[in-house]
């Protein structure tokens, strides 16, 4: 099960969840949910980013020279 998919499910079961009483408990847990996947998602960018990018590629080969 993809990192997506966990979040996906774990929300789900937590609005399952939810009730008067708990709401304001149960909104702020997902959107600790949903702010930890946008953080996910911007740090794997950034590492594909500095993986994959042109200079590095550039620069790996001199070094190997």
């Amino acid at each position: 099960m993809s990192e997506q998919d966990q979040a996906a499910w774990a929300t789900q079961a937590l609005e399952a969840l939810r009730t008067t009483d708990n709401q304001a408990v149960v909104d702020g847990i997902i959107k600790v949910i949903d702010d930890q996947q946008a953080e996910i998602e911007s740090l794997r960018g950034s590492m594909e980013g500095q993986l994959w990018s042109p200079t590095s590629w550039h620069q790996d080969q001199q070094s190997r020279k």
